[in-house]
């Protein structure tokens, strides 16, 4: 289990933008399982939408996209370079996500091709599915 300091390590996100709280499982470079508390005090609750609070989608692939980050970077050598999100590709967002859930990200590397990594990632939440698509990570 990695804490949040050793996930600083392996990404560059901080706080107010770091999408993953800690990780549970991990085989570097071929999968990890992450969480995130989603804090009902984010100011972006305000907004969207006013009176049904649900979590931008895009957090979602963000959240997927660091822990792809986390998988990836858990493999690379010292000053390996860093992960950028190059693709997102058919992500669907089956369930909304309220404040106050927890997430359970995962990911798996499906395919490499030189420095581009094809990555499955799934969010759950409360043991259900609530979005899942593919991601492409480019290694710089």
């Amino acid at each position: 289990m990695l804490d949040k300091d050793a996930i600083y390590e392996l990404i560059p996100h901080r706080p107010p933008f770091l999408w993953v709280d800690r990780v549970l499982e991990l085989e570097p470079g071929v999968r990890c399982l992450a969480l995130k508390f989603i804090d009902p005090r984010e100011p972006f609750f305000a907004g969207h939408f006013p009176g049904r609070a649900i979590l931008p989608g895009v957090l979602l692939i963000e959240a997927a996209a660091q822990t792809a980050g986390v998988m990836m970077g858990a493999a690379a050598a010292p000053g390996g370079g860093e992960r950028l999100l190059a693709a997102v590709n058919r992500f669907k967002f089956l369930k909304p996500v309220v404040p106050g859930s927890e997430l359970r990200i995962q990911t798996r590397k499906v395919a490499e091709v030189g420095p581009l990594v094809c990555v499955e990632a799934s969010v759950e939440v409360s043991g259900e599915i609530v979005a899942r698509g593919e991601l492409s990570v480019y290694s710089a």
